[in-house]
């Protein structure tokens, strides 16, 4: 078992990380280059990261100990945990330029002391960068693999606002490494801290490939609901729902993701699906699976904005309000939010946009409000981005109004109308020649 850990890197894991850590009753020291978010954190403990289950493991006794330099943090570290950022290049594929950054200076200390580290890689990397790129980094620097240092890629699956459950109940823990030592290390210590857990030991390039299998494949399950979706719209007595529940009673399926609603988004499946189109062009392999997969996710986000030409053209609505904008509930992340793009599309069209978010506290190109009621007193309709708890007082609003509900969360007898599903637009549907003219122009725009 590891008496002393180092976490480099606080942010939206890194933090949760360093806490989850601490459970284990070892010395977690931390660090991270934001000095902003490091005093933040010190003084309200990850409160901005609405993240369940966080405050239990802030008050577990066992705090974090934030140092200014990395070779202060990583002094008396056994095992090191990376989890910072790789950002995606232009090409699809992930930068390993911060991690390299802080290998650098991993190495200076390693040499200074002459002490051996475990160096455990969180953070998603391309595949082949392990050995390819950061094993060559540490040996340029005049050490020695599985000697003087010790790798392990060890991603963690985890979706923002529910960090901490997924990290407290892993369906299994991925493990890459090259060396014994320290798989069985990083083995023990993961046997002290679960009961029983499902550790799966690979080669480097085989981590790093099933880590990004296993997203690209929740794309598909998303991708396959809304082509399902498709399929179902145009038949009055064919309910997506209950066809797409049906389907994942099959325990070959499972209900997991099957589910009718809006494309994948976020900051990683979007990004793991290119990643994975990379990887397969710089190794010659036939790979039409990524972009079909794109194909239907671009296709429903499309469906999106002519519904909401439609709406304007044939129903005359001037207003639009959301009940919520980030791409999911409990997180203040929106990258590549399809929520986002709608209002992009909406302010292009001149209509007025009203949001409710709880989670964010960044500034859009729409009017943020504060009650369900105003939202519902400003908007002719509200879409709901996504489940969540805290939007369902708007069922106790007594004025009706219309809600564009693609999760089939609230009950028809409350409302004026709801809709699910773009067959329930036709009603104001005619034929408009422009509507696509207006979707390419758009795009065109925003790209």
């Amino acid at each position: 078992m590891f008496r002393n850990i180092a976490v480099i890197g606080l942010g939206k894991l890194g933090y949760p990380m360093a806490q989850f850590l601490s459970s284990s009753g070892a010395k977690i020291n931390c660090y991270d280059n934001n000095k902003n978010l490091v005093d933040d954190l010190k003084k309200n403990h990850g409160d901005h990261l609405h993240e369940i289950g966080l405050q239990n493991l802030v008050n577990n006794n066992n705090d974090l100990i934030f140092h200014n330099s990395i070779a202060d943090c990583i002094c008396d570290a056994e095992i090191i945990y990376i989890t910072v950022p790789t950002p995606s290049k232009l090409d699809g594929s992930f930068s390993n330029e911060i991690i390299i950054q802080i290998l650098a200076e991993v190495a200076d200390t390693i040499k200074k002391q002459k002490k051996s580290k475990i160096i455990n890689i969180n953070s998603t990397v391309q595949p082949g960068s392990i050995e390819g790129e950061i094993i060559p980094l540490l040996e340029n620097q005049g050490l020695k693999n599985n000697s003087d240092f010790y790798i392990l890629y060890n991603p963690y699956f985890v979706a923002l606002g529910s960090v901490i459950r997924n990290l407290e109940e892993p369906d299994y823990l991925l493990i890459g490494s090259s060396s014994i030592y320290a798989a069985k290390k990083i083995t023990k210590f993961y046997n002290s801290l679960y009961k029983n857990p499902k550790i799966r030991l690979l080669k480097f390039k085989e981590a790093e490939l099933t880590k990004l299998l296993v997203n690209t494949y929740l794309t598909t399950k998303i991708s396959y609901s809304n082509f399902v979706k498709e399929i179902c719209k145009n038949f009055d007595d064919i309910s997506d729902l209950r066809v797409l529940e049906s389907v994942g009673l099959d325990k070959r399926i499972g209900t997991k993701f099957m589910l009718p609603g809006g494309p994948y988004s976020g900051p990683c499946l979007p990004r793991d699906n290119l990643s994975l189109k990379k990887f397969c062009l710089d190794n010659n392999i036939q790979n039409s699976f990524s972009d079909e997969v794109q194909k239907i996710n671009n296709i429903t986000i499309e469906n999106l904005y002519k519904i909401i030409s439609t709406l304007k053209n044939n129903h005359k609505i001037k207003s639009f309000g959301f009940l919520g904008l980030g791409y999911k509930s409990n997180t203040q992340c929106f990258e590549e939010s399809y929520s986002i793009k709608m209002m992009n599309f909406l302010r292009s069209l001149n209509i007025d946009v009203f949001y409710y978010d709880p989670y964010l506290s960044e500034k859009f190109n729409a009017t943020k409000v504060i009650t369900f009621e105003e939202l519902t007193s400003k908007s002719d309709i509200i879409f709901l981005s996504y489940i969540d708890q805290h939007f369902n007082p708007i069922i106790q609003i007594k004025q009706k109004k219309n809600i564009w509900d693609l999760w089939y969360h609230f009950s028809d007898s409350r409302f004026n109308k709801i809709f699910h599903k773009e067959s329930d637009f036709k009603i104001f549907t005619t034929k408009e020649p422009d509507i696509n003219q207006k979707i390419v122009q758009f795009k065109k725009k925003v790209s």
